[in-house]
């Protein structure tokens, strides 16, 4: 599975803590068609605090680009990532 960096954020939390959200897609291509997923690293410092992903979401490359650049806007963390996927699916 390929990884490609698509976004990296700076967030500060409720604490007042900084983090960096990592937004990658992912991209499988076993077969003649790709398709592509969603992972989300969340980082304080150097230390990942969280991860989440999922590898299979849907064979269009710009629908799962349009997702992440939408949930970078809104800063969506690895711990929300599945229910708003799920969402989107659902669309």
């Amino acid at each position: 599975m390929e990884r490609i960096l698509t976004f990296c954020k700076k967030i500060i939390d409720e604490t007042g803590q900084e983090h960096l959200l990592y937004y990658w897609l992912l991209k499988n291509k076993e077969k003649e068609d790709a398709i592509y997923g969603i992972e989300i690293a969340k980082y304080q410092k150097e230390t990942l605090i969280e991860k989440e992903q999922i590898a299979s979401l849907s064979t269009s490359e710009s629908r799962v680009v349009e997702l992440i650049q939408k949930m970078a806007r809104g800063n969506v963390t690895p711990m929300t990532l599945l229910p708003l996927a799920d969402d989107f699916l659902s669309a």
